[in-house]
């Protein structure tokens, strides 16, 4: 257990110092040890990564004042952060358990920190980090089940657990929000011709493709099998259709040497929420519309207006 930290206090920040690799401040004082041992509990409760620093940031407050407490995981996917302002008297600590990286956390305020505070908080950073590296773990794990193992975008398992929940997000603040479901066309034929490796580089293109299409804010799901489903916040009817289009097309001028330039194209069946929808009567209306896509010709966006 490692981890090495900076001080900047009114002070350009000083070189990295080794932080003590196990207890080694004041463990001795009753209360001192009291204390780790009841973060130790409660950090035990829980593998849910925002709750676990909120428990350590509620402790932390308990012991002394600070104006704000950040963690930010080695791989930035998460920011948490506790306080309304970060002051000029830092504390960076960068968060090791053997070879593994477990992230950053910083702590603030206007004066400075005192050394017994600084013993203090590298006593309670000990015990946080093996709950810690548990729940990137669990969180990396929970990711994982809910990714496509061949594309790397969401899986059917992702959007059943959060198609519902956009509709309702974008209910509450009466905004818009629309669907594409799309299907490769002729799939099938790809892989009877040119066999399932090739077909599976069909899918990774035309995943990635849709991907460096749409915008940060949307979110690609494969469906199952050549289908892939696109959940559009904020976006209304003609919104949907023109990005639908610029999907089409983008995919039509996708080539793969193993095809030997044979074109890729898409079906794509857009709609948009209404009152009265479900998830299942949003899906099954965007889904009737990529069905006629495929029965009129192919390659070409149809809504349901």
């Amino acid at each position: 257990m490692t981890g090495t930290y900076s001080i900047q206090q009114d002070l350009p920040t000083p070189a990295p110092r080794q932080a003590p690799s196990q207890l080694a401040h004041a463990v001795s004082d009753d209360g001192t040890l009291g204390l780790i041992m009841e973060l130790s509990g409660k950090l035990q409760t829980t593998l849910e990564l925002e709750t676990l620093i909120e428990l350590f940031a509620q402790v932390m407050h308990s012991q002394f004042h600070y104006d704000s407490l950040n963690y930010c995981s080695s791989d930035a996917e998460s920011d948490i952060s506790y306080g309304k302002r970060r002051a000029r008297n830092r504390l960076d600590y960068d968060l090791k358990v053997l070879d593994s990286d477990l992230g950053v956390i910083s702590i603030t305020r206007g004066r400075r920190f005192s050394e017994s505070e600084i013993s203090q908080i590298e006593n309670l950073l000990a015990a946080l980090l093996y709950p810690l590296r548990n729940a990137l773990l669990y969180q990396t794990a929970i990711q994982s089940a809910f990714l496509d193992s061949l594309t790397g975008v969401k899986n059917r398992t992702a959007f059943d657990a959060n198609f519902s929940r956009e509709i309702e997000f974008n209910r509450r603040k009466q905004t818009d929000l629309s669907l594409i479901v799309m299907d490769i066309d002729f799939f099938k034929r790809i892989n009877d011709q040119y066999g399932h490796a090739v077909g599976d580089q069909v899918l990774e293109a035309v995943a990635n493709t849709v991907e460096q299409t749409i915008r940060s804010s949307d979110a690609l799901y494969r469906y199952g099998g050549e289908e892939f489903v696109v959940v559009l916040n904020g976006t209304d009817m003609d919104g949907a259709k023109l990005l639908a289009e610029r999907i089409r097309e983008n995919i039509e001028k996708l080539r793969i040497k193993s095809l030997k330039d044979i074109a890729i194209t898409l079906s794509l069946g857009v709609t948009v929420l209404r009152e009265d929808d479900t998830a299942q009567t949003l899906f099954e209306r965007a889904d009737a519309a990529l069905y006629s896509a495929k029965t009129n010709g192919r390659n070409q966006v149809v809504s349901d207006e």
